[in-house]
């Protein structure tokens, strides 16, 4: 837990307390086969009612080095991800992306991880696509005590795409809410990668090849505090014992990535936190 920038006070029942082309790395196919079969497994396991990775808004900018390609679900999920050209990061076995609520006050887990499933516990989502380089998605969970907006938005310039997560607590008192972003990152169509985290960023990369970075965007203005980790499983944590399954550096784990902003919502209150996904 050394990339938290502020130490999380423990919840009840929670656990939380360049220019040169690289030479691509070998495969182990035998490896590579068994944790395929894994996050199969692990993906059929999930709950979810309303989960899916299918795309429904897909955006490309750019050429070869800079070349970038993703695309997004109705539910706000990125489960697809190539940059640079040929180079894919998400759509590998199960895609796996998404966000996650835990409500301190109660220790309800709200979650939506694509292929890994979803907590059940949301309503429809409200999905536009404003201009032709934005998506905007307003979901609320199923009890109306929280509402999550997401604007995701092409940044050609950076071959990298934005996300800001607007966090709102619609009741009449105040709550303390965790909210998680999270990718399975098969860097270059690869399960088996090399993860590790700083304060701001959390990534997985191929040795001598390429990868993903999950990065916040600027300082999240939090009442307890922010950071990243990194784990050794490829499906989302649950928000509500977020390290479970916390690895960092590590190498040849089929392994996820995961950003965390820990806040006090007060009552109608609404937080924004802005993340982004760059090629590395």
């Amino acid at each position: 837990m050394k990339n938290l920038a502020v130490v999380f006070v423990a919840f009840a029942l929670c656990s939380l307390s360049l220019a040169v082309t690289p030479t691509a790395p070998k495969i182990d196919k035998q490896k590579e086969a068994a944790a395929a079969a894994a996050q199969k497994n692990a993906a059929g396991e999930q709950v979810g009612r309303n989960a899916t990775s299918t795309c429904s808004f897909t955006f490309t900018s750019g050429a070869s080095n800079t070349y970038l390609q993703y695309c997004v679900t109705v539910n706000g999920n990125i489960t697809q991800l190539m940059t640079p050209l040929g180079h894919e990061h998400i759509a590998v076995g199960a895609f796996g992306e998404g966000y996650g609520i835990c409500d301190a006050s109660t220790l309800v887990n709200y979650d939506d991880y694509a292929d890994f499933g979803d907590t059940g516990n949301w309503a429809a989502p409200v999905t536009t696509h404003p201009n032709p380089t934005t998506v905007k998605v307003v979901r609320s969970t199923s009890d109306a005590i929280w509402t999550l907006t997401q604007t995701i938005t092409q940044v050609a310039a950076s071959s990298s795409v934005k996300i800001a997560m607007t966090l709102k607590n619609n009741t009449a008192i105040s709550r303390r809410g965790f909210l998680v972003r999270y990718a399975d990152i098969d860097a270059d169509s690869t399960l088996l990668n090399n993860f590790d985290a700083t304060v701001n960023s959390s990534f997985g990369n191929n040795s001598r090849g390429f990868g993903l970075m999950l990065q916040i965007v600027g300082t999240p203005v939090t009442t307890i505090g922010f950071g990243s980790i990194t784990q050794n499983v490829p499906n989302g944590p649950a928000p509500c014992n977020i390290f479970a399954n916390e690895a960092e550096n590590t190498t040849g784990v089929d392994g996820s990535a995961v950003v965390l902003f820990d806040n006090i919502y007060t009552a109608h209150a609404m937080k924004t936190y802005t993340v982004q996904y760059k090629g590395i």
